[in-house]
């Protein structure tokens, strides 16, 4: 499903759905399992998933060169089990609601940020997750990080969101250039 993108006062949410055929138990493992959250997730997120906890985000292949200890490190907000976790990392919340549908559930993530002009970015990355964590929870194969994917879903994105949300930045300067 389609990302979307509002403001909320001076916070924008950026929130993405998907439709899973495995029950909320299940993705809730895909969630917080940290052995199956590094194969979804953009980094390793070290620390216990009960509210108060201290979080770590270490990036493995240097994406987060240049980030501020601040940036790398966040806190579990709320844990419901198995419906909703919510987590700061850095300044942004992230919230991961788990409702039963039939057989299956429907996964709704959020991120909430103050910056307008990342949101085709992460609207495009997250896609690419999430499309890792239901291949994960089907038991399909994991895709490789393809950049000139995300630069697809990106471009797709920025023309959504600019109108409303202004100028969308691209990858950071640290980032690799190509898929190699």
């Amino acid at each position: 499903m389609e990302a979307s993108f509002t403001q909320e006062g001076s916070r924008f949410t950026l929130a993405l759905e998907r439709r899973l055929a495995h029950p909320p138990e299940k993705v809730w493992r895909v969630l917080t399992e940290r052995e199956l959250l590094q194969q979804w997730f953009p980094c390793d997120v070290e620390g216990e998933w009960k509210q108060g906890a201290p979080l770590r985000f270490t990036f493995l292949h240097g994406e987060g060169e240049g980030l501020s200890e601040e940036e790398l490190s966040g806190e579990v907000l709320t844990v419901e089990r198995p419906r909703l976790l919510e987590f700061r990392w850095g300044t942004h919340h992230f919230r991961c609601e788990l409702h039963a549908e039939g057989d299956g559930c429907r996964l709704v993530f959020s991120e909430t940020l103050d910056d307008p002009s990342v949101g085709a970015r992460n609207a495009a990355g997250w896609e690419l997750c999430l499309d890792n964590l239901e291949s994960l929870v089907q038991g399909a194969s994991i895709l490789r990080f393809v950049l000139e994917v995300w630069r697809k879903k990106f471009s797709h994105y920025a023309r959504k969101f600019e109108a409303q949300m202004g100028p969308q930045q691209g990858l950071p300067e640290h980032y690799p250039a190509s898929d190699d």
